[in-house]
């Protein structure tokens, strides 16, 4: 396994850029998300945006189980 792709495995927490590479998404996209009052997986230290990784997980897996759009 890659040493970057185990590693994010191990993080509570990943940031913004983390969360790119760990779904695909781009940065625009993925700001979107995290801003959104229901997101339940978004932790803010500052003015920065982080991903809890479990309830993040969590996420996609239920939009992925029930079709929900992202």
């Amino acid at each position: 396994m890659d040493k970057t792709v185990s590693m994010l495995m191990e993080k509570v927490l990943l940031s913004i850029k983390e969360v790119c590479e760990y779904t695909g998404w781009g940065m625009t996209k993925t700001r979107e998300i995290l801003k959104r009052p229901e997101s339940r997986f978004t932790v803010r230290v500052g003015n920065r945006l982080y991903v809890n990784k479990e309830l993040f997980d969590e996420y996609l897996v239920k939009c992925a189980k029930y079709q929900i759009d992202i």
